[in-house]
């Protein structure tokens, strides 16, 4: 690979890294925002269900 693909790739890279750290901080802020509000016990069980599907599909 030339030094113009590696610093492609590396960027790449480096984005989706951050969006997927971003997007577990909000997930997360999410079920903070549900644990201290007084939702339904099967609202609480829909968001962690939520929360674990987006967690795979972002690995």
């Amino acid at each position: 690979m030339t030094k113009d693909e590696t610093l492609l790739v590396f960027t790449l890279v480096v984005f989706c890294s951050s969006v997927s750290v971003f997007l577990f901080g909000i997930l997360l802020f999410m079920v903070l925002i549900s644990a201290t509000r007084d939702f339904r016990e099967r609202t609480k069980y829909k968001l962690v269900k939520i929360m674990i599907w987006a967690g795979t599909g972002i690995v």
